[in-house]
């Protein structure tokens, strides 16, 4: 019942040729086939620059007939209160911004133009049930979030105390073998054990295996060093580059979600069993179980519980939808027999019905017009649900 932009009234044509093409089945196809014809366009190594003006005056065209039967921002259901929509606003502005001024170092925002393949969420309604669920489902991931934090840091935890500097062990010579190297000078012979200490440091001394320094352990199970060499802790550097170990409580937490998320997890299994004994694969299982069996399928179940909220919730506003068209077409009915049966009440109206044409007001056309346009506001309604 409110003017779209102060400009266009329920009755006006261009209004209720906008509703008409804008509730038109074709509408959304046409949208989506000017997508995928974009983003096809897209791939093209030496895609015309013709291409853009033509899509962005698509996509314009678009966003105004959206605008002139719905409506700007100010009204319930109007353009910007659908939040599938701004994308396409922030999309049609950056085009334009890109086509009319020069931005030098700051073109990257060209690659903008990537985001209209996100517009057919908002076409394909099958597609905009599933985001709308992952959507809807982080409110209840929240409380999913908290408790998988919270088992991650007991685990993390666990895993600093028992594994902190332990996949820094290496292979370093013994006392006794280090002074019998034949590598080792005369003059260190008669070297102190803290001299020792000190020059152990040096990796050359370290045991190696295919280039590899390799990982050992003083527990039973675990990977024995040679004989003249002993295992020692915090000695160079943790596997893959630093990036795997139990040093700190952060580093502990990344090892922790690694398991989780079972990302290569078998490596870091044999790499803490090498070092640490066999028998700690009751951690791997406990981690793995509550973490990755337990926590991630609680979440996937919650996507799921979500997706089916929103199929109901599509089915309930369909249903709705045609009450709605039924109850309009039967108060249509009604009033035209209400009309028809004044009529035969009252014959003489026919010339107070003529006299109205005469002077340019049909009572039918007037009727008919606002019934289309009621029915249409409706399916229009609906249709932005």
């Amino acid at each position: 019942t409110t003017s779209a932009c102060y400009l266009f009234s329920p009755f006006n044509c261009f209004r209720r040729i906008a509703i008409r093409v804008l509730t038109h089945p074709l509408f959304s196809t046409m949208v989506m086939i000017t997508i995928l014809t974009n983003c096809v366009f897209m791939t093209l190594k030496n895609a015309p620059e013709l291409n853009e003006y033509i899509f962005t005056i698509l996509y314009t065209t678009e966003a105004l007939t959206k605008c002139i039967a719905r409506g700007f921002i100010l009204e319930k259901y109007t353009f910007l209160r659908d939040a599938w929509n701004w994308l396409d606003f922030i999309v049609i502005v950056l085009a334009y911004i890109t086509f009319f001024i020069n931005l030098g170092k700051v073109a990257v925002l060209r690659t903008f133009r990537v985001l209209r393949a996100l517009k057919t969420v908002a076409v394909v309604p099958g597609l905009k049930t599933i985001v709308n669920a992952l959507i809807y489902s982080f409110i209840s991931l929240r409380d999913v979030g908290v408790l998988s934090s919270f088992i991650l840091s007991i685990f993390a935890l666990i895993g600093l105390q028992l594994y902190m500097g332990a996949l820094r062990q290496k292979c370093v010579p013994t006392f006794e073998s280090f002074l019998n190297n034949s590598n080792v000078s005369s003059a260190r012979i008669n070297m102190t054990y803290e001299s020792y200490l000190k020059e152990i440091d040096n990796e050359t001394y370290w045991h190696k295996e295919n280039d590899l320094y390799v990982l050992c352990g003083n527990a039973s199970g675990s990977i024995q060093c040679p004989s003249g060499f002993v295992c020692w802790k915090d000695r160079g550097m943790s596997p893959d580059f630093g990036y795997t170990s139990f040093d700190n409580y952060g580093w502990s937490m990344l090892a922790c979600f690694r398991l989780m998320t079972q990302d290569y997890w078998e490596n870091l299994y044999l790499l803490v069993l090498s070092a640490a004994g066999r028998f700690h694969f009751f951690y791997f299982v406990a981690v793995i179980f509550f973490g990755s069996f337990y926590l991630v399928n609680l979440i996937l179940a919650i996507v799921s519980m979500s997706y089916q909220e929103q199929q109901k919730q599509v089915e309930a506003d369909n249903e709705e939808r045609a009450r709605r068209k039924l109850e309009d077409e039967l108060a249509i009915q009604k009033e035209d027999a209400e009309n028809a049966a004044e009529a035969h009440a009252h014959p003489h109206s026919h010339y107070d019905k003529s006299a109205l044409t005469f002077q340019g007001i049909n009572p039918n056309i007037e009727f008919e017009q606002k019934a289309e346009v009621k029915t249409n506001l409706n399916s229009l309604a609906f249709l932005i649900r």
